[in-house]
This record gives structure tokens, C-alpha cells and sequence, in this order.
């Protein structure tokens, strides 16, 4: 058995080691690339710790690789977080995370053979605790960002791929102290070693076959402001249903809570046939995307209106349906290049000076 083991690891080792360089490779210059690559490469760093007593240049390779495969669980949790979100960067809450959880995760590690197992117990519960954390998140940004993506085949996978990664890294939560102890069962790693090589060949094909990498990495995001439909190609049906939603006032696109459901509730258009024109002949991404286009503009008439120049811009955030600050603020600079205190000011001084 320990020989299957050591076939079915190795494989999985070099598969996920080959997929982080062609994601480094193919995508470098999306977040999204680099969290894939490094996820591969610290889930490749675990699979060769959790090989009981593998030793590398006379130590212990528990030790050498200790604050990267501790880190593998939050640098899948930012690899799938990229997946919901074309625009994720990394803040610094994420790199607050991810270093509790190489702190805790290797803290635990070391102390493990002192007589006070106290505080081996206090940092692996930490451990564990951060590691549930994670996956709970992942769950809540799943579900909340499963009418988002307007691309069926897309938005599928992720769902599917997003709860693949938290029943995988569950199990190696609860199965992580087997590979610790001394009377360990070989089928318990050789699980293990499957379950990782299944995941690796899984991602291999995923990103082989014709459009795969466009399931996990999008092109950089491209603001459109006008968009021009070929009614050649729609039907009278289609050409009838986009007239609808080209048709909603700016009262109804901004209305507070706004979702893709409600959308087609008060269409009368199925769900599936607003995605799909949205998408496709509208040309946006997601429906984030599609109402931030709409949110922005209609906040760029406001900031430049002389008489709302006292509106605290949290207000008009607020009034267009963001939660914060911070999302409208994002939002607006991606599509005008200016933050809106910069292009209220420089909008209200090109009106100065027209009026002069």
C-alpha cells in the first residue's frame, strides 16, 4: 500500500507543481493567476508533508516546508475568492489571514513534541478555527454571488468548483492530525493522496479543453459605456425583451436591492433569457458589472450638477444603492479614471470656467 501511496502522491506532487508554472506562465498578470499558482504550489507542499517521515537533505521535510503548506487553505481561499469577483485584490485583511494562519499553523507544528502540549493544543484549535473561518466565508460568498456571473456554463462551474475546494479542504481539516500520529493508518493518506490527484487531473482538464481558462481567468475588465447591438441576430422575441430592459428608467435600475431574479420578476423575462441578452448583446460580464455601469453614470450627472455640490458623496453612494463607501468608490475610479471627489471638482470647474 505504501508503494501505491508514493505513486498515486508523486503524481499528484509534479501534476499540481505543473500547474502552478503554466498558471504563472499563461496568466502572471491576473490576481486570479497568481493565487491559482500559489494554491498549487502550497497544496503541493502539503501533499509532501503529509508523508509520514519523508526526510530531504537529512531534515525533516515537515520542517522545510512548515510556513508553506501552512498556508495552503487561505491561498485556496483567495484563489476562489478571485473567481467571484473580476476585480479582487489582495487587501490587507486577506494578508492578515493568511499570516495567522502560517503563525498558528506553524506554531503547532513546532511546539508538537514539547512536554506542555498546551500550547500545541491553543494554536492547533486556531488553526482549525481560521481554517473553518475560511470555508464558512467561501460558502457565504458563493451563495450570495450565485445569480452574479451572467455566463451559465461559468457560473455553474464555480458553484460546483468553489464546493468541491471546501468539502476537500474539510476533509483534510478533520483528517489533518492523522498523518501526526505515530500509529497513523496507511489507507488514511493514501485517501488523501487520491483525493488530491483527482483535484489536480479535474483542474488539468478543466483548463485543457477549448475555453477552459476563460472559467477561471477573465480577460482584464473593460468598461463599456456604449454598447451596440447587431439586431440582425436577434429574434423578434429577443429584439422584443431587450427593448424591456434598454427601456427601464434609471429609478428602476437603481432601486435599492436590486437582484437579477427581481429584474426578471418585473420584466416578466425569465432569468435565464436576461442573462443570456445581458451577456450577450449587451456585452456585460456579470450583473454587478452591468448595474455599477448604470450606478456610475448616474452619479456622474450628480457630482457634476452645481446644485449637489454640497452632497456628501456618501450620499449619493448611498441613494444609488451601494452599501459603502468603498464599492462605489472602486467602481467609479475603474470606469472614469478619477476617484468622484477628483471628477467632481474637475467637472465643476470646466462649468466655471464655460460659464466665465
Amino acid at each position: 500500500m505504501e508503494a501505491l501511496d508514493d505513486i498515486i502522491r508523486y503524481s499528484a506532487f509534479a501534476l499540481l507543481m505543473w500547474l502552478g508554472v503554466l498558471m504563472l506562465r499563461d496568466f502572471c498578470d491576473r490576481v486570479a493567476g497568481r493565487m491559482g499558482a500559489a494554491a498549487a504550489f502550497t497544496s503541493a507542499a502539503y501533499l509532501l508533508a503529509a508523508k509520514p517521515g519523508l526526510v530531504l537533505f537529512g531534515l525533516d521535510i515537515n520542517l522545510l516546508l512548515l510556513p508553506v503548506y501552512a498556508a495552503s487553505p487561505a491561498m485556496a481561499w483567495l484563489f476562489c475568492l478571485s473567481q467571484f469577483d473580476d476585480n479582487f485584490e489582495i487587501d490587507n485583511t486577506h494578508r492578515m489571514v493568511v499570516a495567522a494562519k502560517i503563525v498558528s499553523g506553524s506554531i503547532g507544528y513546532l511546539t508538537g513534541n514539547a512536554d506542555d502540549n498546551s500550547v500545541l493544543f491553543v494554536f492547533m484549535v486556531l488553526s482549525h478555527v481560521i481554517v473553518v473561518g475560511l470555508l464558512l466565508h467561501l460558502i457565504l460568498v458563493a451563495w450570495q454571488g450565485r445569480h452574479e456571473d451572467l455566463v451559465e456554463s461559468r457560473r455553474k462551474f464555480r458553484s460546483i468548483f468553489v464546493t468541491a475546494v471546501v468539502v476537500m479542504t474539510f476533509s483534510i481539516l478533520v483528517s489533518d492530525s492523522a498523518w501526526r500520529r505515530p500509529e497513523v493508518v496507511n489507507w488514511e493518506i493514501l485517501l488523501q493522496a487520491i483525493a488530491f490527484l483527482a483535484i489536480a487531473i479535474f483542474l488539468h482538464w478543466r483548463l485543457s479543453v477549448r475555453g477552459g481558462e476563460d472559467l477561471f481567468f477573465q480577460e482584464d475588465h473593460v468598461s463599456l459605456t456604449n454598447v451596440s447591438v447587431d439586431h440582425c441576430e436577434l429574434s423578434a422575441a429577443d429584439q422584443h425583451d431587450l427593448d424591456v430592459i434598454t427601456g427601464l428608467s434609471h429609478s428602476e435600475l437603481l432601486a435599492p436591492g436590486l437582484t437579477i431574479a427581481k429584474m426578471a420578476h418585473d420584466t416578466s423575462i425569465p432569468e435565464h433569457r436576461l442573462r443570456h441578452l445581458i451577456n450577450q448583446h449587451l456585452g456585460y460580464r456579470n450583473f454587478s458589472d452591468y448595474l455599477n455601469h448604470h450606478r456610475v453614470e448616474a452619479a456622474k450627472n450628480r457630482l457634476a450638477d452645481r446644485r449637489e455640490r454640497h452632497t456628501p458623496v456618501l450620499t449619493i453612494a448611498m441613494d444609488l444603492g451601494y452599501g459603502s463607501l468603498g464599492p462605489f468608490n472602486r467602481a467609479f475610479k475603474e470606469r472614469t479614471g478619477k476617484t468622484p471627489t477628483e471628477y467632481r471638482n474637475l467637472s465643476l470647474s470646466l462649468n466655471l470656467a464655460a460659464a466665465q
